[in-house]
Formats: structure tokens, sequence, C-alpha cells
């Protein structure tokens, strides 16, 4: 069968059958990866587009590939790899999602659990994706006291006898390689473990008790001291639970906030009238995507997050009903989303908004952080520096002839201007057109001033001239003669190459070269700052002189 049709053209050649579909632009790219229970029904919602978004993706589409899925689980795992693949300029997806960890409770005869960061076939059941991987830990830490299941490797052989590790001591596994509890009894403590995960958490505490009362009367007090052990470990969980309704509702509530291209999502729940959790998910989006989009993504290829019977959002636009109808055959019950109406549910809601907006500025600010402190790296590995150039300062002189003379000098702080330490040095003591006589004196001036914080708080990690060879040169002698420990280097103009403190011959870098720019913007701002105080200072020089006449 030809897996690839021309759009729109040859749509109605997509079969009517579940899968997966990908869209490609004129080049070749992939711009959308997308899932579907009737393919050609699905993709041919793309040739007339209700909202903006799909207008201008269904716009560039050229073909569509496509795969035919045996079942709903395999189109949803076939989707999130070629997603994580090709990484589409049109999909909602998890940042980093590579490192964002899972729950797995194997299925074999003895299921074990597992942290693990990818979905591989259908080997077991996955709870997740989580946050991050304190998370999971935490998660896991807590669950295991209660639901004491094994997470080794061992391979169970009939008649083979073992002692049991220390976990069993310790009260972290029931040690069914050693025969310390039966199959049907560790299977009741697995499926526990799936219900708490789902947040079922009332429904796991009423069979808990029943189960313990029943060990009680058959005198089994072994198993009975497990379940007792497993109830309190739940009841201490929920104690620490925030309080937000004296009424029993549950449910599970998401919002979002939005910068650019990157969004997180907050999902909230609620259970007995209680927060039990609250996790954050950072996402990049495309940019005329709204909260209802987001979050409809987003629950699409996480499903295990709209595992709960009553879910809120921030908003529903479009159709939510294939969302629904998705989740609850996938779940086996029904489903149902909504906007909040009441009080408690508009309360969370407003609490969610307020998580996903710190969430996002306190990603959008570490992004940044590491960005800078990146091309920092680049810039000291680029030009052999001893120290990350934290501090750099530029230098110009601006004239005309020799007179009005100014020197510049602007501070980048973290790769950034830091407006408020520039300086500006009026020429005294030179005397006609000698740009590197005036560069030593600034550098002089600079470097024996003692009254200035700016100049008494801090050295420079890297000095840079606007300049050639002979700039340098002139910088040099002045460090050497006032012993100043700075490392120096200057960018010429016309060829964009960089002269460096100790190096026989410049480097020549690439035009595209984040380090070239980053010296650029340095020296054109240096340049700048000088020429707007040459022209300030020789305006005013004219203008005395015509006032005299």
């Amino acid at each position: 069968m030809q897996n690839s049709v021309k759009f729109p053209d040859e749509i109605n050649l997509l079969p009517l059958l579940p899968g997966v579909y990908v869209m490609h632009g004129e080049k070749g790219e992939v711009l959308y990866v997308g899932k579907a229970k009737s393919l050609r029904k699905r993709v041919s919602s793309y040739v007339r587009p209700r909202d903006i978004k799909t207008k201008i993706l269904s716009e560039k589409i050229k073909t569509v590939q496509f795969v035919v899925a045996s079942s709903e689980e395999e189109a949803l795992l076939l989707e999130n790899n070629l997603i994580k693949k090709h990484k589409p300029k049109y999909n909602i997806r998890l940042v980093d999602d590579e490192n964002y960890p899972y729950i797995k409770i194997t299925n074999d005869r003895f299921p074990k659990l597992l942290k693990v960061y990818r979905i591989n076939g259908k080997n077991g059941e996955y709870f997740g994706p989580f946050p991050h991987g304190k998370a999971i830990d935490m998660t896991i830490k807590a669950i295991r006291k209660i639901f004491p299941v094994r997470t080794c490797n061992i391979k169970f052989k009939e008649g083979r006898k073992i002692e049991p590790c220390l976990l069993y001591h310790l009260g972290l596994c029931v040690a069914p390689c050693a025969g310390k509890i039966s199959e049907k009894e560790y299977l009741k403590i697995v499926n526990g473990l799936k219900d708490f995960l789902k947040g079922s958490s009332e429904k796991v505490l009423s069979d808990l008790y029943r189960e313990m009362e029943r060990a009680k009367r058959n005198l089994e007090f072994e198993k009975a001291a497990i379940y007792r052990d497993q109830i309190k470990g739940i009841l201490s969980v929920m104690e620490r639970q925030r309080v937000v309704s004296d009424k029993k509702i549950s449910f599970d509530l998401f919002a979002t906030a939005k910068k650019r291209n990157y969004a997180v999502v907050v999902k909230i729940g609620v259970r007995e009238g209680k927060v039990v959790s609250s996790y954050p998910f950072v996402l990049k989006v495309p940019m005329r995507s709204g909260p209802s989009d987001i979050i409809k993504e987003f629950l699409l290829q996480n499903p295990f997050h709209g595992n709960f019977g009553k879910i809120y959002v921030e908003k529903k636009s479009g159709d939510y009903k294939e969302l629904e109808d998705f989740l609850s055959e996938h779940f086996h019950s029904r489903i149902k989303i909504s906007v909040p109406r009441g009080e408690i549910q508009k309360s969370i809601l407003e609490m969610a908004k307020e998580n996903a907006k710190v969430h996002l500025n306190n990603y959008l600010e570490k992004r940044k952080l590491t960005k800078e402190k990146a091309l920092l790296e680049a810039v000291q590995k680029t030009l052999g520096l001893k120290n990350l150039p934290v501090r750099i300062e530029g230098y110009d002189i601006s004239n005309v002839s020799g007179k009005d003379s100014v020197g510049s000098m602007v501070v980048f702080t973290n790769g950034k201007p830091d407006k408020k330490q520039y300086r500006i040095f009026k020429i005294k003591f030179v005397e006609g057109p000698n740009d590197f006589a005036m560069l030593k004196e600034v550098l002089y001036r600079r470097f024996k001033r003692k009254g200035d914080k700016v100049f008494s708080e801090r050295m420079p990690d890297l000095l840079l001239i606007d300049g050639g060879k002979g700039q340098l040169d002139s910088a040099i002698r002045i460090k050497k003669l006032l012993n100043v420990d700075v490392e120096i280097a200057s960018l010429a103009k016309k060829e964009e190459l960089v002269f460096v403190e100790g190096r026989t011959e410049p480097l020549r870098l690439s035009r595209r070269s984040e380090v070239l720019k980053l010296l650029q913007r340095v020296r054109d701002e240096s340049h700048r700052f000088a020429k707007k105080h040459f022209t300030k200072l020789h305006g005013s020089v004219i203008l005395n002189k015509n006032k005299s006449r």
C-alpha cells in the first residue's frame, strides 16, 4: 500500500483506519505528527481548517505520510516516538522529553517497580511522565513503604530457595522470591499500587481495610500486619495534603501559562477535598497556540494525566469530545472534561495559573542564564582565556583630526550591556590625531583611578579594543607599565579579525559565530557610546565659538 499522498489532491487514498500521519512541507521537512481513528477523516479536516493555527499549517502541507496502527496504544506509542524523533514545528511537545521519567510496573509473573525514561512496547504499564527525577524519586520512596513491590532483577525458578535480601528486612519488599508471599497476595499489592498511582486512594483504603479484617478473622496476623502498614502509609500521605474543602470532591485540573514558544502546563489533583499533587510540565509550543490547544495536545500525548473521571481545564474550545472519547476508550471508563464553575474549582484554577506563571518564569530565567554561561564559556575557549569573561570592557576613541577627542568604556556583564557602569574620558594630554596615544591615556586613567567604584570593585575578565594589532600593542604596553592582571583582545572592523594577546596570528571566526557576534556587540557599543559623546562635545564647542563671535 502506498504510504504517502499529496495534499490535498490525494487524501481520498488514505484508509479509513486508525494510525499515525506525518505532514511534510515543500522541502520534505516534518511539520506535524498526529494520530487518528480514521486517517482519511482526520487529514480531510485540514482542507478547510476552522482556526488560524491550523490554517497556517495547512497552507504549508505538501505531502502526508501515514502508518496504519493495529491498536490505539500502538498509534499513541508511534506518535510519541515520531514527535521525539522529528521535533515538528507545529506539535506541542515536552521540552527535553528524554529527561522526563516514568514509573513502570512490569507484567512479569511477579511484577516489579521501575523508574524509566522511555516507553518501550507493551511489556508493562506506565505512569507518567513526572516533571523531574526528584518528583518521581520522592513518589517511589513513599509508595515503596506503602506497597512493598520488588525492584530487583531476580529470575524466579520453581523449587529454587533463596534468602530474602536487606530490602525485605527494611519493609521495602515482601520477598516473593523467597516465598514470603503467595502470587495471589502479591498481585493484590501490585493492583493496589496501580490504583493508588491513578489517584484512587479511597478505593485502595477501602480494599485494604476489608483485606485486613479478613486476615484477622483467619488468624493470618503477618498478612494483616502488611495491610495495616499500607493503611498507615496512605493515611500519612493524605494527612500531609492541603485541605481545600470539607466536601468530598475529587477532580484533576489543568491550567497553563505561555510566553513566545514556551508554555507550562500545571496539573493539580484534588481527592476527597484535598490537594494531593501539583505537577508542572514545560512544553515547546507553536506561537499561535492558546490554553485550550496546549492542554488538549498535552493530554492526547500524555494520557496518563487524563486518567481521572472528572477533569477541569482552563479553557475549552474546539472539539474536546474527541479528547474525551480518546481518554474514555484508553482507560475503559467515562472521562468528563469541563470548565470550572464552582467556587472551589475556580480557586484551584487561580492557584494552578499562578503556579504555571511562576514555573514558566523560572524556567525561562534558568534557560537564559544557561545560554549566557554557554556563550561566555565559548568565548573563553575560543580566545584561550584563563577566566570566564563575566565582565568585558570595550574601548574606542572618537575624534576629528585630533580635536574634541573622547574615549569610551562600555561594560558587558554576563554578555549583556551594563549601562550604569559605562564611562567616558575626555582626552586631556594628547594633541593631534594619534589614536594609539589617546587609547594609552584612556587605559592609564582607567587603571589608575581609585575613587570610582566601577574601577575599584572589579577588574575586567576581558578588555576588548576597537582596532587591530597596533591598538592591541598599545593596550599591552599600559598593562605592563601598571602591572595590571587583565587579558586583552582587539577586533578589527574590515575583516573582523580578532587579535589576542599572546597569539602570533589573528583569529578569523565564522560570520555566524556567536562568539564573534558578542565581540561585535561590545565593539559596536563602545563605538556608538564614544561617537555619541564626541558629537555632543564637538557640537557644544562649535556653538560656543559661534556665540563668542
